[in-house]
């Protein structure tokens, strides 16, 4: 009973307060974690200053028209009825007596030639990515506003098939149809000259006879036969054109009329071809309507466009190289504009001005030599950093400059902005000048070399509104 007792009192005493152990790795990753935290909400937070790394680079003007093309062309009729074959593809060049088609009057050649395909030229490789690209272009420039060029597509689509419907040789046809049986009459052309199949009655159309209502393509109509078309004597069946030299004639307004009064030779894109033709000569005039217009004369291409009676193309007005940047990184500063005939040389060859002082005692002025980086100049100034307000040593406003030789005095303060962009090569922000030659709505082309200006490859900042001068970037 003792022991029980005993051992009852042992189980009721107090147990001793252990201490509180620190466990250092919960602390250090706690303060890490803290730590962690923190960073991503400051970067997160905080205005990304992004930098822009210079490149060289162009910037491209290019006036869009659509004008009419005039060419030395005649439409060539047909001498009988019949069926019609052609030898020649579109585009093609023929010679004084060169086969371009063939009539058969009984149509027996067409239910011939139905009989044995291998007589008709094959779709090659480039035709059929001649007609993709065509119908890729088509449908991604196509609108609803623009309705007419679907018959346009439609007719340069019929002009592609002649590509691989033409007769593939007239002497395998004519020996072939001569066993049997079979009678046709193959038409030679009479000139040398370019074959197109396209045919809309405008073919002896002059610059004066351009009008705006023709401009407008209102009711206009274009039409190619098609191989096996039955055709009557008399109808125009292809059209030849004599000369590689063509032109276009556009409209244009008073504003264009002075831009392009003195120019003599332009370059012109054409978008749909993506081809450029250089040094094309340039001449105005005004047609019978009273209007004005502007005419291209080329002497190349016109094979590509010889189906083509309306032609959209791009006039390049100008065509700037340089150093490209973005126009959010341009800024402006302002620094002391002095005239450049006050700048003087010191003892050492440095360039600054003389200040002019007043002696100790008051008796008179003095001058005295100060150094200045000048940051610019043109014709009739000079331009100064403006000094921060500590700075002693430099000029600042309320100065006077003497001029070298003559009693003639300046006095600093007229300040004037110069364009640039803050470099940050050195992890700091410093304006460095720009010279402008050429803008758009995104980029700015600048002269290269310029004095206190960048370089290929230098980084600046790509918001100049974001930071200031002398602000710290980390990159």
């Amino acid at each position: 009973m003792a022991n029980q007792q005993k051992t009852q009192t042992k189980k009721s005493k107090p147990s001793k307060s252990r201490p509180l152990k620190i466990n250092v790795g919960i602390i250090i990753f706690g303060i890490i974690f803290l730590y962690i935290v923190f960073s991503v909400y400051s970067y997160t937070t905080r205005q990304q200053i992004r930098y822009y790394e210079v490149l060289k680079g162009g910037i491209v003007r290019q006036e869009e028209y659509t004008g009419v093309a005039l060419r030395e062309e005649q439409a060539v009729n047909a001498t009988s009825s019949g069926y019609i074959h052609y030898y020649i593809q579109d585009g093609r060049r023929v010679g004084v007596g060169s086969d371009v088609y063939t009539v058969d009057e009984t149509g027996a050649l067409e239910k011939y030639l139905e009989e044995h395909p291998e007589l008709t030229a094959e779709l090659s490789p480039d035709q059929v990515s001649d007609i993709r690209y065509r119908l890729t272009a088509f449908s991604r420039d196509f609108s609803n506003d623009n309705f007419s060029a679907l018959y346009d597509m439609r007719y340069a689509l019929d002009a592609a098939a002649l590509e691989f419907s033409s007769l593939s040789s007239a002497d395998d046809l004519e020996k072939a149809l001569n066993d049997a049986g079979i009678s046709f009459t193959r038409v030679t052309s009479d000139a040398a000259g370019v074959v197109s199949y396209a045919i809309d009655g405008d073919e002896g159309l002059k610059d004066q006879d351009v009008t705006a209502d023709l401009l407008s393509m209102n009711g206009y109509k274009k039409n190619i036969t098609k191989p096996g078309q039955l055709i009557e004597a008399g109808t125009p069946v292809y059209k030849l054109i004599t000369s590689s030299s063509w032109s276009i004639v556009f409209p244009i307004d008073d504003t264009k009329k002075a831009q392009y009064q003195d120019i003599k030779t332009v370059n012109v894109h054409f978008p749909e071809q993506d081809v450029t033709a250089e040094n094309a000569e340039l001449s105005l005039f005004t047609a019978a309507d009273g209007k004005d217009y502007g005419k291209i004369t080329l002497n190349e291409f016109m094979e590509k466009f010889c189906d083509d009676r309306f032609v959209k193309f791009e006039i390049i007005t100008n065509d700037e190289n340089g150093l490209k940047i973005p126009l959010s990184a341009v800024t402006e500063k302002a620094f002391y504009v002095v005239p450049k005939d006050f700048m003087a040389k010191g003892e050492d060859g440095s360039t600054g001005f003389n200040r002019q002082v007043v002696s100790g005692d008051g008796s008179g002025n003095n001058t005295e030599f100060v150094p200045a980086e000048i940051y610019r100049m043109d014709d009739q100034f000079c331009y100064l950093n403006v000094p921060d307000a500590q700075d002693s040593t430099s000029l600042k406003a309320g100065d006077f400059v003497t001029k070298s030789g003559t009693d003639q005095t300046y006095q600093i303060g007229p300040t004037k902005n110069i364009q640039g962009v803050y470099n940050i090569n050195k992890g700091y922000c410093i304006f460095r000048q720009v010279v402008p030659v050429e803008s758009n709505n995104e980029y700015m082309i600048v002269e290269e070399n310029t004095d206190y200006g960048i370089a290929v490859y230098d980084h600046i900042v790509l918001d100049a509104s974001m930071v200031k001068e002398g602000q710290l970037i980390y990159q």
